[in-house]
């Protein structure tokens, strides 16, 4: 099933499903009062991967909820980095960003090798040997300390540091919007528009990485929402009718920025400091 249901994924974040992006497509930055934070990256390092679109509409929401929580946020023109994370005719700068994400998820917590895409187990294997991610003893105990920050390899902190420098700031942030999964539940096929929401299913699973690039800690979030009947009450108060695959994905970005930003707040910041 859960085959299908990234066919399904596939096909429909090719529409322009969400709004229109508008910061995610220009170098932006705002003049919040907070910490100055770059964000190099929101990509997908999953065994699955969204349509830019979806990257594009996530780093909108996420720049909206920073700055009215009042962070100065500033990243590139291409905040996706779809040029470095492909090795596509990337600058030196895209490749960076790619290492600097990649080597972020591989000493987190919540990393899974056997789920994760080729570039990143390639990635891993070579930094940390491949036995390193067959230590289910060691795995299970780093899971067990969730929320204890940790630092990147120390070249890719120096790394990190420049790029930093660069944009002004002291800490980027990093997301992997691994894993979004779309089940049809009694039926194999279903429109992009048809509003009905019962036998829908969302999941989408979001792993993001703060780093203070002046000792190299990174703080590690996780953020997995599930919506299904939750989803469907919100739609039904709202709107009075249901919703298309389309806008219960956006209502999941939504959800997960606010949660993101709120983690930030209360636990990201003190923990790399």
């Amino acid at each position: 099933m859960k085959a299908f249901s990234r066919i399904a994924v596939a096909a429909l974040a090719g529409f322009s499903f969400l709004t229109g992006s508008v910061s995610a497509a220009g170098l932006f930055h705002n003049a919040g009062s907070g910490p100055r934070i770059f964000i190099g990256e929101v990509q997908s390092y999953g065994d699955y991967e969204l349509k830019r679109e979806a990257f594009d509409t996530f780093a909108d929401k996420l720049y909206q909820n920073m700055t009215a929580k009042n962070f100065q946020v500033v990243s590139r023109a291409d905040m996706t980095n779809e040029a470095g994370r492909h090795d596509e005719g990337t600058s030196e700068e895209d490749a960076k960003l790619s290492m600097i994400h990649m080597d972020a998820i591989i000493h987190g917590h919540w990393f899974e090798h056997g789920e994760a895409a080729a570039k990143l187990v390639r990635y891993a294997d070579a930094a940390m040997g491949r036995k390193y991610f067959y230590d289910d003893a060691r795995i299970e105990n780093w899971r067990k300390q969730s929320g204890v920050p940790y630092h990147l390899s120390p070249s890719m902190i120096q790394q990190a540091e420049q790029i930093a420098q660069n944009y002004g700031a002291q800490y980027m942030l990093f997301v992997n919007l691994k894993d979004v999964d779309v089940r049809l539940k009694h039926t194999m096929f279903a429109s992009r528009t048809e509003r009905e929401t019962r036998g829908k299913k969302v999941t989408a699973v979001v792993d993001y990485y703060l780093l203070n690039t002046a000792n190299g800690k990174v703080f590690e979030g996780h953020c997995e929402n599930k919506k299904t009947a939750q989803l469907m009450n919100f739609a039904i108060v709202k709107n009075g009718k249901g919703m298309n695959v389309d806008e219960m994905l956006n209502q999941v970005m939504a959800a997960q920025v606010e949660d993101i930003v709120a983690d930030l707040n209360k636990n990201g910041m003190k923990a790399v400091q």
